[in-house]
Order: structure tokens, then sequence, then C-alpha cells
């Protein structure tokens, strides 16, 4: 029975009610409205196991909390991935500078003060400016080419940008510079600033409230105000509430914390978990690298070759695959693992969401006996100064899911111990039971051929690792786990700690989700052929000048999509009902194996659509491996095309009722209503301009989904 580690902090939103954690029971969970009359709810494992993949359901951690609801009142949207492209790079560019200064902090180069930075600020600059340099070299390699850097911060903001950063958990978001908020704001007289200055330092002993503080500071300034009548001069403005939380707020936390509370309760709060230090619950850390296999693989036409010209497949019949694996730090299980053609950043984000599925039907597709439901939403990402690792698309897939990501400098394994200590495991009893083995070094391969040796497909390749990974490394007693399995040592640890944040359905199409704009029409937004709606999307087609949507999908899941409106995301569900639980991979298949049967116009129905998959065996081990573990995340440009060659005029019409059966039984022959003439055309009745409110959309004769346009 799953136990999600769901805190009082965290807010739950369930049909568009916010709820805050009540109570852990042993069947389920008790949540409490946060808006009177407060009512309360109870929800069990199984059904919150089911909402996490409906759009009814949404989780955000610590959303509850008052940073959280601060951060809000910045204006900031709720995904990185939503900030226009100039304030993402600033963010980025930020995030450089203040790792690097942790990294001095931790190495004991530096102290957290503006004299100690201004030691080591120019090597901070000049690491900074390398890493940018490096960045842009492939794109400008001829000597002499220009080149322009940000103006470095200073000590004092460099100083301000990393207690900001630390004190959102590590969250990017609080390096986006906020220009929006500037203006002009009253300045404090000298005298008045010593006094406020003064009364907010008294924050750090005994312990006040905050309430308690701005209680002083108003009677401070009744004070000023009495003398300052008598002097004939105007009366000063008291501050208000939230101006002195944020002065409380801007003082160092450690020395804060440090004088209400002890240096051991201090010490014990601000412990910094990172480069291999011990960790307790299961994905406090998980550490994601690459590796080059060391066998020669024959690459098939299926998954890893779909991107590939014939000239290019030609020249690569037998190569080296990469692996891109993540590993939790605490339990040493293996949470992710894509298997691709080459190191890349698409790689790295594909494995970083395996990481946060429950990959147990794959294993039961291959046959194995143990399920792979290890994983969730990691606290902190530890990856090497890889290109995947340190791109800015890997960045803001960590960002979206609130993990903090880190690069320890490379050359030192001991940074990295249980990642590098997986992969000898993988060279020392995996790749061993196999030929085609090209080894570590040439001395110990020696004249082996292992080019006409190589035995294994890239799919026998996945499968034999998907195998090996819950069959018998989660089986095995583990060293490092004081000869407890991985998988004994993560259910242990789950009793103990509860199960990691899960990641929403709508939280994992903004963050792993491919993006696309269609044009709003009576029917919605169509994609894929079909047509998806809701009610936002006929507000905005009857009341606003929004003509088009930007659109999210789920590559695994066509069945409903996240559109923006008004600048908002809400989900909009698929009206023929023939797309749910269905994948692009399935769906790009089915669509390729009907054209090639009826180049002709043709409308779907949902039976006709779930029966053909069922046929064309678009279910098989192959494929499902193919679809989820190897192979790269799709492109816009590619889902356009793919609808261009694939999906012109395939339209899906609606479910059938239980009481009319289909006629015919070959599915190609009965599924298709063929639409070349004219008069067809003209006959069939108009469409609505908006379908009915339930979604429902009518089911007389004739009638099926057409564009617009």
């Amino acid at each position: 029975m799953k136990n999600f580690n769901i805190n009082l902090l965290d807010l739950v939103i369930l049909d568009g009610v916010e709820y805050r954690l009540a109570s852990h029971e042993p069947e389920g969970i008790v949540l409490i409205g946060t808006a009177p009359p407060h009512p309360a709810r109870s929800i069990s494992h199984g059904e919150l196991e089911e909402l996490l993949r409906s759009p009814r359901f949404r989780y955000i951690p610590q959303g509850a909390a008052r940073t959280a609801a601060e951060r809000n009142l910045d204006g900031l949207p709720e995904y990185f991935r939503d900030l226009p492209e100039g304030k993402q790079e600033t963010a980025l560019w930020r995030l450089l500078f203040v790792e690097e200064l942790l990294r001095c902090i931790k190495a004991g180069l530096a102290r957290r003060n503006e004299a100690s930075v201004n030691t080591i600020l120019p090597a901070v600059i000049a690491a900074v400016e390398s890493h940018v340099r490096k960045r842009f070299r492939k794109r400008f390699k001829r000597a002499g080419r220009m080149e322009t850097f940000r103006t470095p911060p200073c000590a004092k903001t460099l100083l301000i940008w990393t207690r900001a950063y630390e004190r959102s958990g590590f969250s990017i978001m609080a390096l986006v510079p906020q220009t929006h908020r500037c203006g002009g704001r009253g300045q404090m007289l000298p005298g008045e600033l010593a006094a406020f200055d003064a009364l907010i330092a008294e924050y750090a002993s005994p312990r006040p409230t905050i309430d308690q503080i701005h209680e002083r500071a108003t009677n401070l300034y009744a004070d000023f105000n009495r003398d300052r009548t008598e002097q004939g001069l105007p009366e000063l403005r008291p501050p208000s509430r939230s101006t002195v939380y944020r002065a409380i707020k801007r003082m160092d936390p450690y020395e804060t914390y440090l004088q209400r509370w002890g240096v051991d309760a201090a010490n014990k709060k601000f412990a910094i978990i990172e480069y291999g230090v011990q960790v307790l619950r299961p994905m406090e850390r998980v550490e994601i690298d690459e590796w080059e296999v060391d066998l020669m693989t024959w690459v098939s036409d299926a998954g890893l070759l779909d991107r590939l010209t014939k000239q290019q497949i030609a020249a690569l019949e037998v190569t080296r695959l990469v692996i891109c694996v993540a590993i939790d730090c605490a339990t040493r299980c293996v949470v992710g693992l894509t298997l691709s053609r080459s190191t890349s950043s698409e790689a790295a984000i594909r494995t970083l969401e395996t990481v946060t599925i429950d990959k147990t039907a794959i294993t039961i597709s291959l046959g194995c006996r143990a399920g792979w439901h290890q994983g969730g939403r990691p606290e902190t990402v530890a990856a090497d100064m890889g290109s995947a690792f340190v791109s800015d698309d890997f960045k803001i897939t960590c960002a979206g899911v609130l993990a903090r990501l880190i690069n320890p400098p490379g050359g030192v394994a001991k940074l990295r111990s249980r990642i590098e200590r997986l992969f000898g495991t993988f060279a020392t009893h995996f790749v061993s039971r196999f030929r085609g083995r090209t080894f570590s070094n040439p001395e110990q391969r020696g004249d082996y051929d292992a080019e006409a040796e190589a035995s294994l497909t890239d799919q026998d390749l996945l499968a034999a690792f998907v195998t090996y990974i819950v069959d018998v490394y989660h089986q095995r007693p583990h060293a490092g786990l004081q000869g407890e399995t991985p998988a004994d040592c993560w259910d242990r640890l789950v009793a103990k700690y509860g199960l990691p944040a899960p990641v929403d359905a709508m939280d994992r199409r903004a963050i792993f989700g491919i993006e696309l704009e269609r044009r709003i029409s009576g029917r919605g937004v169509r994609v894929f052929g079909a047509d998806f709606a809701c009610d936002q999307l006929r507000d905005a087609r009857k009341h606003s000048h929004q003509h088009k949507a930007r659109l999210r999908f789920d590559p695994l899941d066509l069945g409903w999509i996240a559109v923006e409106v008004g600048g908002t995301w809400y989900p909009a569900h698929d009206l023929s009902g023939a797309l749910s639980g269905v994948s692009f991979y399935q769906w790009s298949a089915f669509a390729r194996t009907v054209m090639d049967h009826n180049r002709e116009r043709a409308a779907i129905s949902a039976e006709i659509f779930h029966d053909g998959l069922r046929r064309l065996d678009l279910l098989s081990t192959d494929a499902a491996n193919a679809a989820q573990l190897g192979r790269m995340t799709f492109t816009a440009e590619e889902i356009d095309r793919a609808e261009q060659t694939l999906g012109l005029g395939l339209h899906l019409l609606p479910a059938a009722s239980a009481g009319q059966a289909q006629t015919g039984s070959d599915w190609l022959q009965g599924g298709f209503e063929v639409g070349g003439s004219g008069a067809d055309d003209a006959d069939a009745p108009p469409a609505p301009e908006d379908p009915p409110a339930d979604d429902t959309p009518p089911t007389r004769k004739g009638w099926r989904f057409e564009d617009d346009e």
C-alpha cells in the first residue's frame, strides 16, 4: 500500500477546492479545507493514486507556506518554463554565480560576508565566464570572434542572491529578476533608519514574534511623531507588517536562528545535504550519469532509429549505445533509465521523467518477477559537468520538479560515489554475460573482434538491463546497505518516512510535456485528429480575442491535454474518448497503418480505434519499451510533421453506444467513413458551433469532427 509523504505545509487542490493535510491514517489521508467552513475530506491510498493521474487533482509541495504565498504575490508564473526567455537566461546565469559561491563556502575558501566574498570574487567571475565560454565554443569556432559577457555582480549582490536562493529551499525562482516591482519608494531618514534597524535586530533574541516586532515598531513611530509634532515637523508613516516581515527576512538566517535557538539547533537545521553526505529518506538525493555500454550492439529499426536516415542506418549496423541511469542514494535503487544512441540533454530529461513514474508495467511486459515502483519527486539531483547535465533544458526540468541540481566537479569519483560504483557493477556482473564485449582498454581486449561477436539488438539490451535491475540487482544483498537488498531498503524507509512526493498529471505536462500551438475553433482545439475542449476554451472563443492557444500533452497519454487560456492552464479532454491511455507512439503507428490502407479521408470511432490497436499488437513488449525507455522526447516540429503526414484527414468520431453493434468483421473496413466526394460533405449537416456542456458530441448519422476552417 502506497503512503505518500504529504506534509502539513503542502497544498492539495481537488475539484478547485484547496485543502491541507489534517492527518495520516492507515488506510489513507484526511484533508481539511483552507477556507471557511473548512470542509474535511478523507481519501484512501488507492483513490489518491488514481487522482494523481487526473486533472482534477493538484499537489503543490510547500504550497501553503508563507514563502510560497509571497512568491505568488511577486507576479511570477507557477512554472519556470513559462517565464520570458530573457528572465530564464538571467536566472540561469545568476544560478552559476550562486552555486560557485556555495562551492567555495563549502570548501572553506570564503565566509558569508562581503569582505570574504570580495577576496574570491575574481575567481568566481572567471569560473562563470569560463563556463559560459565553453557553452558557445562549438557555435563559434573561429579565432577572433566577439565575446560579450554580462556585468558580474558585486559581493553584496551575490550574497543577496545566495541568501534568497537558500531561503527558498534552493529554488531557481528566487533568482528571477524582480524588475516588474521596481518603482519609487519612500526613503527613511538616517535617524529613523538606525532606530528601525536596531528594532529589527531584536528579532534575533529572545525569540519575539513578527507581530510583536511590528507592535514595537508602531509604538516607536508614535514616539517619533509626538516629538516631531512638537517641533512642527510632518509625521512619519509607520512601517506596515509586510515591511517589518521583509526586513526580518533580509537578516542572515543562520545567525538569526543561532541567536534564537542555539548553536546545535542551528547547525542541525542548516546542514547542507550535498556532495555525498549521509542521506536518510528515499529520493532525498538522486545521482544521475551516462555510461557508454561496453557492448557492441545491433541497432534495430525500432525505437532508437526513428530519427536516422537510411544512410545513417547502414553506417551504424553495429555500435555502442549509451545508457543514462539515475540511482537513489539512500536505498541504492535504480529509479530511472534511458537507452540512447549518444549523450544528450534529451536523454537526461527523459531519464529524469522515468524517475518520477511507476515503471512496473514495463517489467510486467518483459516477464520480470519483481516490480519497479521505486521513484518519485527527487529533492536533490547530483550530476557531473557533462554537457547534458549543465544544459539550460535540464536545469529548467529540475526546477520544474522542485529539485536542486548540483554539479560536483569532474574527475572526483567520490563526489558521486553511488552512480560510479553502479556502473562498475554493470561492467562486472552484467556486461560480462554477453558476447560482443569491448572491454575497458585495448590490452584487455587483445585481438577479440567485438563487432563480429555482437549478439544483442538494442531492444534485447534494453530488456536485459531492465530484467537485471529489477530481478537481480534490486534483490541482491548490497554491501553499502550492510547486507540489505535495495528493494528491502526501499520498502523499509518508505514505511518509516513515507513515499516521496508525487508529480501530478498537470505538473507532468508542464514539466515534461511537449508544447504546441493550435487555433481555437468552435469545438476547442484539434490535435491528433481529435478535438479537445473545456469550458474555458468555449468562453475564450465567445468572449475574448484569443484566437490561438498554447497546449501541452503527455506523449504517453493523449486522453487529455493542458491548454492556456488567459495566462492560466486548464485541462481539456478528447471529445471522442478514443485517445484515453493511448501514447503518441501508438497513435502514429496506427495512423501510418490507416493511411497506407486508405489514402482518402477517414473518420474513426473510438471502438474501432481501440480494436485496431489490439489487432496491430502495438502494445507488444518492444513497442512499449521503445516508447518509454528507448527513445527521445518528441519535439514540437516532429509532432507537426507527424500530423501533416499521418493525421491529414484522419478524424476520430465519438464512441458508439453500447447497443449499437459494429458491422463487418474487418476493422479497417468497418471503421472508416470515407468522404472523398463532395456529395457526402454536402449531405452531412453542419456541426454545432459549440459542443454540449457535458463534452458529449452529438451522435446523429453522418456527423463527424471537421475543422471549422
